[in-house]
């Protein structure tokens, strides 16, 4: 048996994996990116939220980098 199957059933896709092919671990959390990779196109947002979340991590560095950063060798 190979290791990973995909079979279409109309409007389903099963995979099928094949346990002692995969590590658990691995495989939950590829899951839970299936997951929030779905949840993220139900949402509608598109690339320009990109922008924001940038805008709002350069503005937390900004604002917070000298004091996180106070105690590490330069």
């Amino acid at each position: 048996m190979d290791n990973l199957i995909i079979e279409n059933k109309g409007d389903q896709m099963v995979l099928k994996l094949n346990k002692k092919g995969f590590d658990e671990n691995y495989l939950i959390s590829l899951i839970k990116r299936l997951q929030v990779e779905s949840l993220a196109q139900k949402s509608g947002f598109n690339s320009s939220i990109l922008s924001i979340a940038e805008q709002i991590n350069q503005d937390w560095w900004d604002e917070n980098g000298e004091k996180f950063l106070k105690d590490t060798k330069k």
